[in-house]
């Protein structure tokens, strides 16, 4: 199942995009993907994000997901990178 991600900062600099697509597996009869599948899956197909991968969370329409949560294709999917500073 294909699942669309939007990037912000650092991780939309380091892949060239404000979005990208990754496919994931559905497993156990669900409807969807995980949201710990989808991070599997970013991180396998796009290693230009792995740098975020550690630190970062999905927010599914507007709120932090739990790994547990499943993601439908229609859903807004955003990658949340931990952002440090001071």
């Amino acid at each position: 199942m294909r699942i669309e991600v939007l990037l912000f900062g650092p991780a939309s600099q380091a892949a060239g995009c404000d979005r990208i697509g990754v496919e994931c597996a559905v497993a156990g009869g669900r409807a969807g993907p995980t949201a710990a599948s989808v991070l599997e899956a970013i991180a396998a197909q796009h290693p230009e994000l792995e740098f975020a991968i550690g630190s970062a969370r999905l927010a599914v329409n507007h709120a932090f997901a739990p790994r547990e949560t499943v993601v439908a294709p229609t859903d807004e999917v955003a990658l949340v990178a931990l952002v440090g500073g001071g």
